[in-house]
């Protein structure tokens, strides 16, 4: 650089110049691309005893470094909802480049172990999760919803925005009110790479290099942004219960003695506003009992099927007969698949079949 002479005043009014001329530079930086080389030079004219000297000149020269910044964000204003045992439900983030940069970010998807997911808490794990990075900007439409396709983003453009869909197979076992989350991490990394790019380093600042700055999170960032999303079950919550009671033939004892009538019960109750459909009932009946049929009580069926209040028709003696109930050797089918429509347990119902045995008196002794 040049050593610039002259008197005190000189070099005060030289540096306010200077000065002047960088805030300046500053303020029409903003927005400026990284890289973009800004030269100033300053020029002094002056004479001596009249006599015109040789200009005094400068010229500084800084390289606009990188604002890394940038923002990962939620889309969607709940959690979606997935059925037990579902597959390839999804749901996206966006992710936007506010740097004056291109950027690549390499990506890492985490399923959460407890902990806040929107405004519930997570307490369930999916059976698997993946994502897969749009192919298109935003501007170019909702991406396909399949599960192919790269996962980094690579030379993601100054202002530019980009769908991370993520997928999810919920596990069939989970239940109903259950949420899984899970949390991705944003890293921003060196563009112009071939595949993930490689770590953005804060370096000492040179004149002519770029440095990164940090300012995703303000001052004192450090380059990662995380969003945290999930989903929710939404499930029918079955409960099954099979009860018995004696109900004649007991002498009185109420107890299952040779000669009584049982009634069995079984009570199917859906504790969700979620209803349960194609429901089909198996139950084996105990070989050293006999199913009694054409119940006076029960309007002269085999079987009472009671829907929250609605009773079906129920003649198990012909089979695929199209009332859903059939009889197999010892095993009762309710809700079989000739049933058209099936049976469907409503949100917040109880179904319950009734039917009744007798339990075989011995041989008469002689």
């Amino acid at each position: 650089m040049k050593v610039v002479d002259g008197k005190m005043g000189l070099a005060v009014r030289l540096a306010a110049v200077a000065t002047a001329l960088l805030f300046g530079q500053q303020a029409m930086a903003i927005g400026t691309a990284a890289g973009t080389q800004v030269d100033n030079t300053v020029s002094v004219d002056y004479d001596v005893n009249g006599v015109d000297q040789t200009d005094l000149t400068d010229t500084v020269s800084f390289v606009v470094d990188r604002r890394v910044d940038f923002d990962l964000t939620l889309l969607g204003g709940a959690l979606v909802n997935v059925t037990p045992g579902e597959n390839n439900s999804f749901f996206d983030m966006l992710l936007t480049n506010d740097s004056n940069s291109p950027l690549d970010f390499n990506l890492l998807l985490t399923q959460l172990v407890g902990g806040a997911v929107r405004a519930a808490t997570d307490d369930g794990t999916m059976g698997t999760v993946d994502y897969a990075v749009s192919a298109a900007s935003v501007a170019g439409g909702d991406p396909d919803p399949v599960r192919l396709g790269p996962q980094f983003v690579d030379e993601l453009a100054a202002d530019d925005s980009i769908r991370i869909r993520i997928f999810g197979d919920a596990a069939l076992a989970m239940l109903n009110g259950e949420v899984a989350g899970v949390q991705l991490d944003a890293t921003a990394a060196e563009p112009n790479t071939v595949g993930e790019g490689g770590a953005l380093l804060e370096a000492a600042n040179t004149d002519l290099g770029i440095e990164n700055v940090f300012a995703e999170d303000g001052a004192g960032g450090d380059g990662v942004q995380s969003a945290i999303d999930g989903w929710l079950v939404v499930s029918a919550d079955l409960a099954v219960t099979k009860a018995y009671a004696v109900i004649a033939n007991d002498l009185g004892s109420g107890l299952p003695i040779p000669g009584a009538i049982v009634e069995y019960t079984i009570t199917i109750v859906n504790s969700s506003a979620t209803d349960a459909d194609a429901v089909i009932i198996d139950d084996a009946i105990d070989t050293d009992v006999v199913l009694n049929l054409n119940v006076a009580a029960y309007g002269g069926n085999d079987i009472d099927v009671d829907n929250d209040g609605t009773t079906l028709p129920c003649d198990i003696e012909i089979n695929g007969d199209g009332d859903g109930c059939d009889l197999v050797g010892q095993d009762i089918t309710v809700g079989a698949a000739d049933l058209v429509p099936s049976i469907t347990v409503a949100g917040n119902t109880t179904l319950t079949i009734t039917y009744q045995v007798t339990i075989p008196d011995p041989d008469p002794t002689p």
